[in-house]
């Protein structure tokens, strides 16, 4: 009896993404937005797990997963694990693989499943919400044209002006829901 070594290509566009996507062929983490200097930002974590591999005739062992990771840096993390099954319906627990030699650690089976983890260091990004210079958000109470978004602490009045025999009278109707409070009232 002889012992052949068959090497089973995994396509990483099949299978489950969350977090993760495929990017020039690569696995990487999703990336979620563009910084405020156009930097991409990335999840901070994200699992892909294979579809259902069929390994199409019985085994002896399973021995290696064999990896090409290209520009991983060090703020990003892996962890490879593969589960098996004999009919598909029953499976093991997924266990992580050796990493010195990519050993699989999974009972031998006709089916193999893969999940690969990923985690990244979160890395400063400059996120702007808006610039407040255009004064897209000027009310009677609110500003927003110097490049700051801030209540009006001082709000001009044009009252109605009535003569008294003591003087005059100056009289102006504030409605009471746009306002929460008033510190003091001052004539000039």
């Amino acid at each position: 009896m002889s012992t052949k070594e068959i090497g089973l290509p995994i396509s990483l566009d099949s299978g489950i993404h969350n977090g993760t996507e495929i990017k020039d062929g690569k696995l990487q983490l999703k990336e979620v937005a563009i910084d405020s200097t156009g930097k991409s930002v990335y999840a901070s974590k994200g699992v892909w797990e294979s579809s259902v591999i069929s390994i199409g005739d019985k085994v002896t062992a399973f021995q290696r997963v064999v990896k090409t990771i290209v520009g991983t840096g060090s703020n990003v993390d892996y962890k490879i694990y593969t589960k098996s099954s004999t009919n598909n319906a029953d499976w093991s627990d997924y266990v992580e693989i050796t990493y010195l030699d990519g050993k699989i650690n999974s009972p031998v089976g006709l089916y193999a499943r893969i999940k690969i983890e990923l985690s990244s260091t979160p890395a400063p990004a400059l996120l702007t919400v808006d610039e407040f210079t255009d004064g897209k958000y000027n009310t009677d109470y609110v500003s927003s044209s110097d490049g700051s978004l801030r209540l009006k602490r001082n709000i001009p009045l044009s009252p109605t002006v009535g003569s008294h025999e003591d003087g005059f009278l100056y009289r102006t109707k504030i409605e009471r829901s746009k306002l929460s409070k008033i510190n003091g009232i001052v004539f000039q």
